[in-house]
């Protein structure tokens, strides 16, 4: 009987790790489900105090390495271990290095048939990688669903991708969800300006390649030129040298001093180069936050273009539709309540261990039946 599920991940922080929280702890709340989570950490990983508050009470967190630099080795040693002792367990795996190392480990401890991999954005993807970067990281993917083919994708978009490049994949959709009722009761301060002056621009998440935070610098610089009054803000940190003088860095925040910050915001700018289905999108959403964004994988699902939010293709588009937005603020507003209600309608946690569990059965892998 399959009753036990082990969510294994290396991407402990930010977007994946909230993911992964949430999915284990409504998963956890099921009479009969046991359900374990094992990390390990990255340099930005929350500490395994903070993890565990996040997954709750009835997750059991295993944290399979102490430091980051030997955060590859340790999965893989730890996962062989825990596979070999626990013969009827679940496997769900996140994040790309996970996946390959993870479905390997499935491979030589019988647990192929009960294992699914989630990317949490596919690094081929990425629209900032270049193209034979991409061909080689493809071939991985490709190769990975030789040893593994269950793939529970977070976006129904992502999922068109997976179907497309890896014909082997058998595919699910298991969307990223965030608690929208706790979100939308949080106060929010009025919206700002009628003019740019004084508008308040967010990004959120690591300074690093993957969100693009140059074109976010880029826009900002040029925004700058005419309203130098503005507050361009990115809340998280890391590789600070990737912008310049005209963005504030917040540094790492915890949840509700960046959930403070954002709902701030009058604009979320989310210039990432590839998602699967982004938290921070939906947190945004769901505390009322307009959001103008890059049309890339991941961003459709949670975006409606003109609806609840705006959506572009270029750093100009992007120019062009903040110059639209602070000059509407009764638009922004508009975009921002809509938004709100689909993020409660669409992505709330109503059964989301209902959902997970469905989703499993699709690829192929029971729970709580006797596994193929």
């Amino acid at each position: 009987m399959t009753s036990s599920i082990l969510h294994i991940t290396d991407a402990a922080s930010s977007g994946v790790l909230a993911a992964v929280t949430t999915f284990a702890r409504a998963q956890s709340a099921v009479p009969g489900i046991d359900v374990t989570l094992a990390y390990v950490p990255r340099h930005d990983s929350p500490s395994p105090e903070r993890i565990q508050a996040l997954a709750g009470d009835r997750v059991t967190v295993l944290r399979w390495s102490r430091s980051p630099r030997t955060a590859l080795p340790a999965l893989l040693v730890r996962a062989t271990a825990e596979l070999t002792a626990r013969r009827d367990v679940l496997v769900h795996l996140h994040s790309s290095r996970t996946g390959m190392i993870g479905r390997a480990v499935a491979v030589l401890t019988g647990h192929r048939g009960r294992t699914v991999y989630s990317p949490h954005c596919f690094a081929f993807d990425r629209s900032d990688a270049g193209t034979l970067h991409r061909r080689v990281l493809t071939a991985l993917e490709r190769a990975g669903t030789l040893l593994g083919p269950r793939l529970l994708l977070v976006s129904e978009t992502e999922e068109r991708l997976a179907q497309r490049v890896l014909p082997r994949a058998r595919t699910a959709v298991l969307r990223n969800r965030v608690d929208a009722e706790q979100l939308a009761a949080l106060p929010r301060p009025e919206a700002g300006a009628a003019s740019g002056g004084d508008l308040r621009v967010v990004h959120v998440g690591r300074i690093a390649a993957q969100k693009r935070p140059r074109e976010f610098d880029a826009v900002a610089r040029r925004w700058h030129e005419q309203h130098p009054g503005t507050v361009f803000r990115w809340l998280g940190e890391g590789e600070r040298d990737l912008l310049g003088p005209d963005v504030e860095v917040s540094g790492w925040l915890d949840r509700d001093a960046l959930l403070a910050e954002l709902s701030r915001a009058d604009v979320l700018l989310f210039t990432s180069a590839g998602e699967g289905l982004p938290i921070a999108v939906l947190e945004a959403q769901a505390l009322g936050v307009p959001v103008l964004a890059h049309d890339v994988t991941g961003m459709a699902d949670v975006v409606i273009d003109g609806v609840t939010g705006l959506l572009r293709a270029d750093a100009e588009g992007l120019l062009q539709a903040l110059g639209e937005l602070a000059a509407d603020p009764a638009r922004r507003r508009a975009l921002g309540e809509t938004a709100r209600a689909r993020v409660r309608a669409c992505f709330g946690l109503t059964h989301l261990a209902e959902d997970s569990f469905a989703a499993y059965r699709q690829v192929g892998v029971p729970i709580g039946e006797e596994s193929a």
